[in-house]
């Protein structure tokens, strides 16, 4: 009955077939029926067969629909049959078509059963279909023919022994696998290639299908720049043999009226002119159903991941099959070639690749020089057909050099009969695609079972050490590397490098104390690197240098490479969030200390790392003191790794301490002096004068009577009284060192500031001085740019709080004419944030032509790290921006605060660089000796600490431990209160458990580099379909409220 209709291997009624099957031609109407153990012989009935006679132009269109569904061209004996019904065809059929009973039909069964049975194995041995399907890939039909012969018709099969047999002739000893892919687990490479899946399908969607789950995967692409290039050619062709044939013959008047009884012998054209009124008409008929979906992608990648492919360690087998015949064959092939190269290339770096291919095959101008080539040895008959021999195809599953499954063709004896077809079903792959499997661990559960992820090899890595010893023994007698090598030499850290060296073979941890431009952080990694390169090619050393920002990584990174000429992404690489330029010979890798937090996660030890350099920890950020906890725990498994600490300000001793009393190194600096001028100084320069409509005016105290007499104590409150009364006036001149400026009147300022200019001080005793006066910050401009000093021109670098600033005083110099460029160009503008795109922050580093000023608007960002060689002038406005618990919302939030002493003095460094420079500070001498901070208060003891918690409990090397004892390792613990608070936190959101146990939540939300409510809020928008809305208060929860002054 139906009801076992692909069940089982069986069919239920005979309208399926399969194309390897042999068939059926007995009647089961015949059949004996068995009934109470007695058989009963059906009655037979005949029925005389009707047959259906069709014209010419009819057979013709009939012939080419099966051409199109069979996808090859009929036998050209069938054609032969078929040519000479055209001669026997009534007159009375025309278009029309009629049924006849023709009663020596019915003798065509016993005819056809008559027939010995090897000729009917052989005509349905291999499928057209299978054939057709095949050479869309690019191969020729006969080869395909003779392989689907050899893989009894199993497409998949075929396809793979194709590919293989191409790709070895071109690539050759460079397939084979490495010993990292030999030594790898299979369960391991199936998990990358898992997560890899996971990533692809939420990039292209329904675009990417894995057919066959962790065998083969699809890719559906439309290439607009192919489709279009091919259809020009086509028609220009296309255009000029049917000119030619309707040149060549009259219109039949028979086939005008509506059809032709000769059709193809018709001595008359059956072609319309494209000017004829029926062509449209004939054109308009509804044919889609005949058509192919042109909805439907008609280009197609496909990645093969033959069975014991150990990829991404090993490169898979790559096609390209294509639906538009207008491509050539030989085309397909090699655009195969060419992504398979890409594959090998990656599968040396142990790095997926399949992205990649697909951005490759979206770059026109790589395809289109493919295209040229319409010649390829598998895409044109074989030399020499030979009679097809009874063979056999063997796959052998074996670790052989290539690593893949190996297709080996054992010849048997070459009978004249084929033996029959056996009773069951072949099954192919590409027929029926498998059913996708959902497994049950999540995304984060495969990425924690990464635990040997960056396994190093032994083998390979020697291989690659000795051709990068090699290369650098060689390009130290190069002229250019020694022009360089002189430069280094020049720097003050260089007379440190004995010293550094020899320390780090005694000790384990070394702290580096170094002012602003001594060069610590370009060339101690290079002591360390090139000392290694000229030892044993066994003792290279690998090393991470972490960066605090994403701009530091890379500009040290290509500055260092510049250093030892050579390229970005060889010995020197860089790796940061969404982009990493680096290679399998890299050994000096920058990144940002995200990155390598997030390496931990799934390689607790750092293998194959030698040398760890945390630089800028006097930031002290959150990151990075969690990092130097995490490296304390890996030395203690790890006495060969070396930790080098390195800090611009001079609290070197407190990391000392930290790691057991290790050895600090005081490194100066090679600035140029700078002079530094404070507010009183920019205002008496500038002449600058405050309107009374300015938004810096302070607020007089008639305003502050109502809005602001809350906010004082109740003793000031009585202080003010009886001043106003007149009771107090003698403590009008009485001014403390702790009072602010800010609330200072005229006369306490003229007290306090002796000497300076009175206008000055009474502009200042006005001014609002919590807020960034960007007004001031244009005339200073004006003042640089006028040149009405003695200083040497050079470039602008404005510090300010955020992008906000940043946005506000780029639109305000915009509408400044000698700012905008409109008359002539004085001036370039940049601005820098951590927003921008790397193209776009490192236009910054760009020398301008001569006689322009180069004016760059930056966060904190240009601070520590970045160095813009041609800075002159530096304006700080003394104030940034700090991650803080705000108590209203329950998390974190950036706020504006006042930058400590250190800060000032970085950002004053800034300046020395290349000449004497100037520094202004837009803050008073006053507030920068007694009201600023030496150091700021580190990120861990002033934000909630959530994240941290999700971050200590994902690594496994504390995920046994409570958050209390690992957190009281930090170099500085945060307030018992604050973990407390953080903890019940996070147990509300229902991230960890009363036991401290991450949720599956937990896991997702320590994934997320925001505030983990705000995490929640996303995961929830994602999950309940709406995301825009919730991203959008995500935002707007981020940052401070703009209704809240």
């Amino acid at each position: 009955g139906g009801n076992r209709k692909c069940s089982t291997k069986f069919w239920d009624d005979g309208d399926d077939f399969c194309l390897f099957e042999e068939p059926r031609l007995e009647s089961r109407s015949n059949a004996p029926v068995r009934r109470g153990g007695q058989t009963k012989q059906r009655p037979e009935v005949r029925m005389p067969l009707q047959t259906i006679h069709m014209t010419s132009e009819n057979q013709r269109r009939v012939k080419e629909l099966l051409q199109e569904l069979q996808g090859q061209e009929l036998a050209p004996e069938s054609e032969v049959a078929g040519s000479g019904e055209d001669d026997d065809e009534p007159d009375y059929l025309d278009d029309k078509q009629c049924w006849s009973t023709d009663q020596e039909v019915s003798d065509l069964i016993p005819r056809l059963s008559a027939e010995p049975a090897e000729h009917r194995i052989v005509e349905s041995e291999v499928s057209s279909f299978a054939v057709h399907k095949l050479s869309r890939y690019g191969f020729d039909s006969e080869r395909c023919r003779t392989v689907l012969r050899s893989c009894n018709g199993n497409i998949g099969a075929s396809l793979e022994y194709l590919l293989l047999q191409c790709f070895t002739e071109r690539y050759g000893e460079k397939m084979q696998v490495s010993a990292t892919a030999a030594e790898a687990s299979q369960e391991e490479c199936l998990e990358q290639r898992q997560e890899e899946a996971f990533a692809l399908r939420s990039i292209y969607g329904e675009k990417f299908v894995e057919r066959i789950q962790n065998r083969v995967w699809t890719f559906g692409l439309k290439l607009e720049y192919l489709a279009n290039r091919l259809s020009k050619s086509k028609q220009e062709s296309g255009c000029t043999r049917n000119t030619a044939n309707q040149t060549s013959k009259e219109i039949c008047k028979f086939y005008l009226q509506g059809g032709c009884r000769f059709g193809s012998k018709c001595r008359f054209g059956h072609e319309l002119p494209p000017n004829h009124p029926l062509k449209s008409a004939r054109n308009s008929v509804d044919d889609a159903h005949l058509r192919h979906n042109s909805d439907g992608p008609i280009y197609e990648l496909e990645v093969r991941f033959p069975e014991e492919n150990k990829y991404p360690l090993q490169a898979p087998l790559v096609a390209f099959y294509s639906t538009n015949e207008n491509l050539p064959l030989a085309c397909r092939l090699h655009i195969a070639e060419f992504l398979f190269g890409k594959a090998l290339i990656a599968a040396e770096s142990n790095e997926p690749v399949v992205y990649t291919l697909v951005t490759c095959l979206e770059d026109e101008s790589e395809i289109s020089e493919l295209l040229k080539n319409t010649h390829h040895k598998y895409s044109a008959p074989p030399m020499s057909l030979l009679a097809t021999p009874s063979v056999k195809l063997q796959t052998e599953r074996t670790s052989g050099s290539n690593g893949m499954s190996k297709v080996t063709v054992h010849s048997l004896s070459q009978a004249s009969t084929v033996s029959e077809p056996q009773e069951e079903e072949v099954a192919e792959e590409e027929d029926e695609p498998e059913q996708v499997v959902v497994e049950n661990d999540s995304y984060v559960n495969l990425k924690k079972k990464l635990s040997k992820k960056y396994d190093a090899q032994a083998k390979s890595l020697y291989n690659e050490n000795v051709k990068i010893c090699t290369q650098f023994r060689l390009k130290k007698s190069s002229r250019h590397f020694q022009s360089m090598l002189y430069e280094r030499q020049k720097l003050p850290a260089w007379q440190e490098r004995e010293t550094i060296l020899d320390l780090l073979e005694s000790h384990q941890v070394l702290v580096v104390s170094g002012m602003t431009g001594c060069g610590k952080t370009t060339q101690i990694p290079q002591f360390i690197l090139d000392a290694s390169l000229q030892g044993s090619p066994s003792r290279v050393a690998n090393i991470v240098c972490t960066q605090p920002r994403r701009i530091s990584a890379i500009s040290v990174a290509e500055r260092v490479a510049k250093e030892r000429t050579e390229r970005v992404g060889l010995t020197v690489g860089y790796q940061i969030r969404l982009e990493s330029v680096k290679s399998s010979a890299t050994r000096l890798l920058y990144c940002t200390t995200g990155v390598l937090l997030r390496r931990l996660e799934g390689d607790l030890t750092l293998h194959g790392i030698t040398h760890v350099i945390v630089d800028e920890v006097h930031e002290r950020t959150e990151e990075s003191d969690f990092l130097l906890l995490v490296l304390k725990d890996i030395m203690v498994q790890r006495p060969d790794l070396r930790i080098i600490l390195m800090s611009a300000t001079l609290n070197a001793e407190l990391f000392s301490q930290y790691f057991h009393s290790c050895p600090i190194i005081n490194i100066p600096g090679r600035t140029f002096p700078v002079d530094q001028f404070f507010l009183e100084d920019v205002i008496a320069m500038t002449r600058y004068v405050l309107e009374d409509s300015s938004p810096y005016r302070r607020k007089t105290k008639q305003e502050d009577k109502h809005n602001g007499r809350h906010k004082r104590t109740a003793f000031e409150e009585v202080e003010e009284d009886l001043r106003r009364a007149g009771m107090l006036e003698g403590t009008d001149t009485v001014v403390r060192d702790s009072d602010p400026d800010q609330k200072l009147t005229l006369k306490q300022l003229l007290t306090r500031y002796k000497g300076v200019n009175k206008t000055v001080l009474k502009t200042m005793s006005v001014m609002d001085l919590d807020k960034v006066n960007l007004e001031l910050i244009e005339a200073l401009l004006e003042w640089i740019v006028a040149g009405r000093h003695s200083y040497p021109p050079g470039a602008v670098l404005i510090f300010l709080p955020g992008l906000a600033e940043i946005k506000m005083l780029y639109e305000q110099l915009q509408s400044n004419a000698l700012f905008n460029n409109r008359h002539s160009k004085r001036c370039v503008v940049y601005p820098l944030h951590s927003s921008l795109s790397s193209e776009e922050q490192q236009s910054v580093f760009l020398r301008p032509p001569a006689g322009v000023i180069k004016i760059i608007i930056s966060t904190n960002i240009a601070e520590t790290s970045v160095t813009i060689d041609d800075v002159v002038y530096v304006i700080d406005s003394g104030k940034m921006k700090e991650k803080r618990y705000d108590p209203s919302k329950g998390m974190e939030s950036l706020e504006d605060t006042f930058v400590s002493k250190a800060n000032a003095l970085q950002r004053k460094g800034r300046a020395g660089r290349v000449a004497s420079g100037i520094c202004f500070h837009l803050f008073s001498s006053h507030h920068y000796n007694h009201q600023l901070i030496k150091q700021q208060l580190p990120e861990i003891q002033r934000v909630p600490l959530e994240q941290l918690c999700l971050r200590i409990k994902i690594l496994e090397m504390f995920s046994a431990q409570s958050l209390h004892s690992v957190l009281s390792r930090l170099i500085e613990p945060p307030r018992t209160e604050s973990l407390s608070a953080s903890k019940l936190r996070l147990q509300d959101l229902g991230a960890l458990t009363p036991d401290e146990k991450l949720t599956p939540l937990g896991y997702h939300l320590a994934s997320l580099p925001v505030d983990v409510r705000i995490g929640k809020l996303m995961l929830f928008g994602t999950i309940f379909r709406c995301l825009d809305p919730a991203l959008t208060i995500a935002a707007s929860l981020a940052f401070k409220s703009p209704f809240v002054s």
